[in-house]
């Protein structure tokens, strides 16, 4: 037992010595370690050590740098000082340029004046020698080249062929009025004399006014009216001229101007007219301004008729003179070129007439901006042609030709005649004549229809630009049997009488004078929808289903014709035709609506005289502000077109900064009622209202209290990086420094961003890449605005800006610089600073911007305002009211908030590419200002003197 016992023990111990052994042997392992991160404590506090000599080192080169920024600061000041020093002795510089400029001008005329002089010609071979003697290198070569005698003998030539040439001068040739007729020779430069002798005689270039000579007496007890015609050929717009004259001469003496004379200018003097034709005047506005001002000068007009767009060239000029203008347009805007010239056709029209709804319609679609200009409709009257010079029997034998070419006696007794008229051109159509033909001839009883077109032009050996195309369209189609062609004619009368349709093809024809006559003659006339004004008159008749086809659907327009060919419905439709043309297409009724009209724009035209000489009178017009940038004209000229601006309704300008005749207009009324609104308000003693707005003007800063810098802040959008430096240059003209809140579009864009705004001297707070989603109004709102409005009490907002869907890129260039003008300063020194400084100063301001001299509206972007109104709380908005035109401003935190709390997020912008107009971001633009008064604040406007756009 005690053995057994004694060995447990034994074992017992060996385990436990064993448990000792792994005890020790894990100690150890512990020992080593803990040696092992005694090494490696050691290793990093020799790391923490030098990492600390590193720190100081860097410590060291930080205030080395610090050292270096301070010296290139003080260089910085040192440059200042010199570029300051350099500009002051450029402007010296300047001055002395100026000075050598007048000296050297005065002395180019006295040199000038020497070698037109005959001594300065008779001495030229002796200056020649004399240059030869010296051994110039020129008349060396001449010399080598000719030898010394032929050499001279050059010399003298041109004088004298010059001198023999005067001799070929046309009486009356004045240089001077010559350049004016001219500019582009004037801006050549050159002798005009010279220029005429070697080039303008050739290209008939206009060198006099020519002389008014009328054969016609007048009666003194007549009031007399002019009427302008752009020709006097057997055409739509100059037979109407001559219907006009027709009506008007029982009662007025009637003074016809032809732009370009033609078949019926005879037949305008026999009607009764005196007659002067200018074939030089259509497209020169300068002898047009010279000859009607001849006119006026002679003969006191009661109104003018300028009848069709194409003698527009007039417009201006009897606007000068205050003859009241009424302008007959038949013409498609979408059509007329150069663009624009129908805008300004409308501006100096005391009235405008249209002669068929489908062109009006097509002028606003073109210009929208016509909507205030007011229109008429007015059908002309049918109009009746003069025989021509043919007598009698030349008469009858042109209308035996006439009827035989149409209805051959050969053909079917129950051939159909569908009678095409006028010109053989693309806007009327005739390829869409024969595609109807050739469909028609396609159906069961298709050969017995013939197609007759009468007008000029088809000449497929020469015209390869219209008619060699239809001439290959009828041999492909297989209608050489079916569809000819007939020159214009006297007699196309006949033409009608023959016919069985008359199909008015044409794409665009306002209302032509071929399809009254065919219906006046009874007979059926179809028409493409859309296309004319036949077309509207036809649906109102009751006609639509039998007479207008879809638009330019040939087989909509095959299949009437065809239905037409029943001799019953034709016969009825003819009836029907007949009855409703003579009752709509009155001349008599015409006439006496235009004289209705001339009455009134006489009445306003008298008022807008005197509304001139108001303003005139009253020195308050800035002429560095409301005309448009452009030829310089005379004062009186730029309120003339103020005035007429405001009268119809295109491109309103303001008179001055601070007043909106519109405002005025809309929120006071007018004294005289029909007057021009700042003319009214002259008048009126200048009564205070809200159409007065403050302005502050560039000027001194020096002294001015600024907030500081820290309660500004400045949201800059660039979409257009390279347009930043110029943004920068301007800002940094002010001793305010806001913080900067940028935002871009593109990445790419961030180096070139930082890189500029590297030396800005205030502190860019952040730079935030945001979505092509807003334009500039998004990244405003969304990415910054909270953040702005909470943190800063005055807020400016500019933006990058090109303006790319503009065509001029120099209109948007202008713009640009018109606002950070205005807005940071440059040339007019430290604007930003003074514009601070007033909002400091005053309270009651919680938006500054740009005085626009352009009144812009609502245009198409009221119904986009209206739905932001209602959930902002506004009621009532006005329709003239001033606003930031560009979405470039400074404004306080509290003015932005009824936009600020819409919490506009990115989904809420519309997508690109957006309209030029006509978008939400466009209605904000619009209530940045009008929003002020739920905080009972005002706008105010800044103005540049001698800056407009």
């Amino acid at each position: 037992m005690e053995h057994f016992e004694l060995n447990e023990l034994k074992q017992h111990a060996a385990n436990l010595a064993l448990i000792v052994d792994d005890r020790e042997r894990r100690i150890a392992g512990l020992d080593q370690a803990i040696a092992e991160r005694d090494g490696q404590i050691a290793s990093l506090n020799h790391a923490v050590a030098e990492r600390g000599g590193q720190i100081a080192s860097l410590n060291q080169a930080i205030a080395e740098r610090d050292g270096q920024i301070a010296g290139l600061k003080q260089a910085t000041s040192e440059r200042d000082g010199q570029v300051a020093s350099l500009n002051k002795a450029e402007l010296e510089r300047d001055g002395q340029l100026v000075l050598l400029s007048q000296t050297v001008a005065g002395r180019d005329q006295e040199i000038a004046a020497l070698r037109n002089s005959t001594s300065w010609r008779i001495t030229k071979p002796l200056r020649f020698v004399s240059g030869l003697l010296r051994g110039k290198r020129d008349q060396l070569r001449v010399v080598r080249a000719r030898g010394l005698k032929r050499a001279i003998s050059l010399v003298k030539r041109p004088d004298m062929a010059v001198a023999q040439e005067l001799d070929q001068l046309p009486n009356g040739f004045d240089p001077a009025l010559y350049l004016k007729l001219n500019p582009d020779v004037a801006d050549a430069g050159g002798d005009p004399t010279i220029h005429y002798l070697h080039h303008g005689r050739r290209e008939g270039r206009v060198f006099s006014v020519p002389d008014l000579c009328f054969d016609h007496d007048l009666n003194v007890d007549r009031e007399t009216v002019l009427l302008v015609s752009h020709e006097a050929s057997r055409t739509g717009a100059p037979v109407l001229s001559l219907n006009l004259v027709h009506g008007l001469v029982g009662r007025y003496n009637v003074i016809v101007l032809l732009l370009v004379g033609g078949p019926l200018s005879d037949a305008f003097r026999l009607a009764g007219a005196a007659v002067m034709t200018s074939s030089n005047l259509r497209r020169n506005p300068v002898l047009a301004q010279l000859i009607v001002g001849q006119l006026c000068a002679r003969f006191h007009f009661k109104f003018a008729l300028v009848n069709s767009i194409e003698s527009r060239v007039v417009l201006p000029a009897l606007g000068e003179y205050f003859v009241p203008a009424i302008s007959l347009v038949h013409e498609f805007a979408s059509y007329i070129r150069p663009r624009g010239a129908f805008r300004e056709a409308l501006f100096w029209s005391g009235e405008v007439v249209f002669s068929a709804n489908v062109t009006m319609e097509n002028a606003l679609a073109e210009y929208p901006d016509l909507g205030d200009r007011s229109a008429h409709i007015l059908p002309q009257g049918r109009c009746l042609l003069p025989l021509g010079e043919f007598n009698e029997e030349q008469m009858q034998a042109e209308r035996e030709r006439i009827r035989r070419l149409i209805r051959p006696k050969d053909i079917a007794e129950n051939s159909v005649i569908v009678l095409g008229a006028g010109s053989v051109e693309l806007r009327k159509g005739v390829d869409l004549f024969i595609e109807c033909a050739a469909r028609v001839v396609r159906t069961p009883e298709g050969n017995r229809y013939r197609f007759v077109w009468i007008g000029k032009g088809y000449d497929p050996d020469n015209d390869i630009g219209y008619s060699v195309y239809l001439a290959d369209q009828i041999r492909r189609a297989g209608l050489q049997e079916h569809v000819f062609f007939v020159d214009e004619t006297n007699a196309i009368e006949v033409a009608y009488e023959e016919a069985d349709l008359f199909l008015l093809s044409s794409r665009l024809d306002p209302l032509p004078n071929v399809a009254i006559d065919a219906m006046a003659h009874g007979v059926p006339v179809l028409c493409f929808n859309k296309t004319t004004g036949i077309a509207d008159f036809l649906i109102e008749s009751g006609l639509r289903n039998h007479c207008v086809a879809e638009y330019l659907d040939s087989a909509d327009m095959a299949e009437k014709i065809v239905a037409l060919a029943a001799q019953v419905l034709r016969e009825s439709v003819a009836d029907r035709c007949r009855e409703a043309s003579i009752a709509y297409f009155s001349m008599k009724e015409y006439i006496a609506r235009l004289e209705v009209l001339a009455q009134g724009a006489c009445d306003r035209t008298r008022q807008e005289k005197a509304d001139t000489q108001v303003i005139l009178g009253s020195g308050l017009f800035r002429r560095d502000f409301s005309p448009p940038r452009r030829q310089a004209q005379t004062i009186e000229a730029e309120v003339r077109e103020y005035v007429r601006a405001w009268a119809s309704g295109i491109s309103r300008r303001k008179p001055l900064p601070g007043f909106h005749p519109g405002v005025y207009l809309e929120q006071h009324g007018l004294v005289n009622q029909g007057a021009d609104p700042f003319a009214d308000y002259l008048r009126a003693g200048r009564p205070a209202g809200p159409w007065d707005n403050p302005v502050i003007v560039a000027g001194d800063t020096k002294g001015t209290d600024l907030p500081a810098n820290q309660r500004v802040a400045l949201h800059v959008h660039v979409y257009y990086p390279d347009l930043l430096p110029e943004i920068m240059t301007r800002l940094s003209r002010n001793r305010i420094c806001p913080d900067l809140f940028v935002s871009i579009t593109d990445e790419k864009a961030r180096e070139s961003v930082v890189s500029e705004l590297k030396n800005y001297k205030g502190q860019v707070v952040d730079i935030q890449l945001v979505p092509n989603r807003g334009r500039d109004i998004g990244p405003f709102f969304t990415a910054f605005g909270q953040r702005i409005v909470a943190n800063y009490d005055f807020i400016g907002h500019i933006h990058t800006k090109k303006s790319a869907d503009l065509k001029d890129a120099t209109v948007g260039q202008s713009w640009y610089r018109f606002l950070l003008e205005n807005l940071l300063g440059g040339e007019s020194g430290a604007m930003a600073d003074r514009i601070l400084a007033n909002m400091k100063g005053d309270t009651s301001i919680g938006m500054v911007f740009p005085d626009d001299p352009h009144v812009v509206g609502w245009s198409d972007n009221r119904a986009f305002a209206d739905i932001l109104a209602v959930r902002m709380g506004l009621e009532n908005l006005p329709d003239n009211f001033v606003f930031p035109v560009g979405t470039m401003f400074w404004a306080t935190s509290s003015a932005l908030l009824p936009l600020m709390n819409l919490k506009l997020d990115w989904d809420d912008y519309p997508d690109e590419p957006l309209p030029y107009d006509g978008s939400s971001l466009h209605a904000i633009e619009r209530l940045f200002s009008l929003s002020l008064s739920a905080n009972n604040l005002r706008s105010v406007t800044t103005n540049v003197i001698g800056l407009t756009r």
